[in-house]
């Protein structure tokens, strides 16, 4: 199966903006909920927790699923 022109540069664009020491998406889903929680409140994040949120700017997956999590947790304080 060939890729888009735009799948391309989708994956140049990835690769220009990747910074050393980055999450993979295993990593950012071990710290998610501990970076929810502290966007949440309002904490300055620690430089763990900034390689999350680093990655969540990255990468749509986790973004996606990042977005469902504070949807629950918003529901859940409503109750």
């Amino acid at each position: 199966m060939a890729i888009s022109y735009s799948q391309v540069m989708n994956l140049l664009s990835s690769i220009a903006i990747a910074v050393p020491d980055q999450l993979d998406c295993d990593g950012c889903f071990e710290l998610i909920s501990e970076f929810a929680e502290a966007e949440l409140r309002g904490e300055t994040l620690s430089e763990n927790l900034k390689k999350v949120e680093l990655h969540l700017q990255q990468c749509p997956c986790c973004a996606y699923e990042y977005e469902a999590l504070l949807e629950a947790v918003r529901m859940a304080d409503m109750q």
